[in-house]
């Protein structure tokens, strides 16, 4: 999709990301990529205001009151999970860290179960959506900055917030998992 100016945070949400939501709960990886030089709208378009949230605050809250749904409809238990780090200047932060360890540097490692991860993030167990959001702007505080021709406070650095949704199935009521997907 190409979008307007004018195009409501609703619609960039609708036709961009809303989709993916139920392949996060079955248990599949999606992307959520915001490209675009400084100040082109990146952080409006991904967080928006109190008034207009933008696309990651919509995830948020659709993922907690679809799995909330399905949680009461069927046998399934949701965790959610979140993690968030900076890449800057080739270097991984984690912004989720206590201050003291603000200025270590984290390794990417391959596990062969999980895949690629980040050795030693901090992952904070989230209960609803506004509690990944206080996380977000926490961490996002706790991003570099420095001053660009374009922005006085460009934030410099590239952020990822990864968020795994565990979806437990004990639908055949003896107290065994019979099924666990792992989506982010």
């Amino acid at each position: 999709y190409v979008f307007e100016p004018s195009s409501s945070q609703e619609a960039i949400f609708h036709h961009t990301t809303k989709f993916l939501i139920h392949g996060v709960l079955d248990g599949y990886n999606a992307t959520v990529f915001a490209y675009g030089q400084t100040g082109s709208g990146k952080t409006y378009t991904m967080i928006g205001t109190e008034e207009n949230p933008g696309i990651m605050v919509r995830v948020m809250s659709d993922l907690f009151s679809v799995s909330a749904s399905q949680a009461a409809a069927n046998v399934l238990t949701y965790k959610v999970t979140v993690s968030f780090l900076e890449v800057y200047n080739e270097n991984i932060r984690d912004l989720l860290s206590g201050e003291n360890a603000m200025d270590d540097y984290l390794d990417l490692r391959e596990d062969p179960i999980k895949g690629p991860m980040v050795a030693g993030i901090t992952e904070v167990e989230a209960k609803n959506s506004g509690e990944i959001m206080r996380l977000l702007h926490q961490g996002n505080a706790r991003r570099s900055q420095a001053a660009t021709a374009a922005n006085e406070v460009s934030s410099r650095s590239h952020a990822v917030l990864q968020v795994i949704v565990e979806t437990r199935d004990s639908a055949s009521g003896d107290g065994v998992v019979d099924n666990i997907k792992v989506g982010k």
